[in-house]
Order: structure tokens, then C-alpha cells, then sequence
């Protein structure tokens, strides 16, 4: 079941929530929604963070801790990868020459294909 609830934010977020739900094709309700699940599973200390941030207006730490965030989620992806690749047995046995190898291009590549689709 879903609730209706409403925020006041001041215009300056209004104008960015805008143009985020437009570049990524969306809602400005649906936007909102999403914002609001990834926020409350992050843990306290996170949100107390970034909100602490957001204060001080601190947009180069911001920036930095995106990108910090960017490249681990790409870990995790490219890890996951390598993992349903290897339980699929795609690169022989042990004795393959070369099985990380290609274990790892082909997980590059799939996490290359995610990121486009």
C-alpha cells in the first residue's frame, strides 16, 4: 500500500529535483519516491553526512564522495559479474590458459553493457 506524503523544500532543490526527473525521464512524484527509499536505507551516519555536507554547501567534498560511491558500485558490479560468469563454467577448467583473464574482460564488458542499457 502507498501513502501520499509532502515535503517544503526551498526552490533552489525544487529546480534541481526538476531537472533531474527530466534528464532521467521521469516523474517529479517518482523521482521523489526513489530519493526517499535510497536515502532512509542508508545508514545514519551516512545521511547525518551528506546532510552535513549539504549545509556547509560543500559541493567539492560532495562531488568527491559521488565519485568514491560510483567506483564502488562499479566493484560491486564488476565482482557480481565475475561470479555469475565463473558458476556458469563459460572458460573451461583450471587448466585454461588465460581464465581470469577472460573471466574479468568478459565481466568488464558485461558491466560496459549494463551501464548503456
Amino acid at each position: 500500500m502507498s501513502s501520499t506524503i509532502s515535503a517544503n523544500v526551498d526552490s533552489g532543490t525544487v529546480t534541481k529535483l526538476k531537472g533531474v526527473a527530466s534528464m532521467e525521464n521521469r516523474s517529479v512524484s517518482n523521482t521523489v519516491a526513489s530519493a526517499i527509499t535510497v536515502f532512509v536505507g542508508l545508514p545514519k551516519g551516512v545521511r547525518d553526512f551528506i546532510l552535513e555536507l549539504n549545509a556547509e554547501g560543500d559541493q567539492e567534498t560532495i562531488d568527491r564522495l559521488g565519485r568514491a560511491m560510483m567506483a564502488a558500485a562499479a566493484r560491486v558490479r564488476l565482482e557480481k559479474a565475475t561470479s555469475d560468469i565463473a558458476a556458469e563454467h563459460r572458460f573451461g577448467g583450471p587448466e585454461a590458459i588465460g581464465g581470469e583473464i577472460d573471466k574479468l574482460e568478459e565481466a568488464t564488458s558485461l558491466s560496459r553493457s549494463a551501464r548503456r542499457g
